[in-house]
């Protein structure tokens, strides 16, 4: 290694959540925050990625009026009720998840700045589940870094 190089650290972990869908929101903020603690790494990014296609991970304030507000928007964009023709196979119900998760995303990247995520004061990344039913889910964090 040439002298004054610097040393790129990749730490990586899977997380299991527990949740009975249905916008079940998880707030995963001080889990990530340990984390990142626990990592050693002073500067650099984390990375939350949800490995399902029927839910999202989002930085915002997790407050019931915003997420009383999340969900009616999403109820309006893409109801539960509504005949999609993922359905039609018959094997699950959950075409609203699928589309909600579209519109949104499954990954969320936050600077690490003096060892702690560079979070504004009202900003918490949040899990939002929409499967239908209670199932194991993951979360994959990485944080990378020196």
């Amino acid at each position: 290694m040439r002298e004054g190089a610097v040393v790129m650290k990749i730490v990586s972990a899977q997380l299991e959540l527990s949740s009975d869908g249905n916008f079940n929101v998880i707030n995963l903020t001080d889990r990530v925050s340990e984390f990142v603690s626990g990592s050693g790494v002073q500067d650099g990014h984390v990375y939350v990625f949800y490995q399902h296609s029927t839910g999202s991970v989002i930085i915002d304030e997790f407050e019931a009026g915003i997420m009383s507000d999340l969900k009616e928007m999403l109820d309006r964009l893409a109801p539960r009720d509504h005949p999609y023709k993922h359905h039609i196979r018959a094997v699950d119900y959950n075409g609203h998840a699928h589309l909600r998760a579209a519109l949104m995303q499954a990954e969320v990247g936050v600077p690490v700045v003096g060892g702690k995520m560079a979070l504004g004061t009202y900003q918490d990344i949040l899990v939002i589940d929409d499967q239908v039913d209670y199932e194991p889910r993951y979360v994959v964090l990485q944080v990378m870094g020196e």
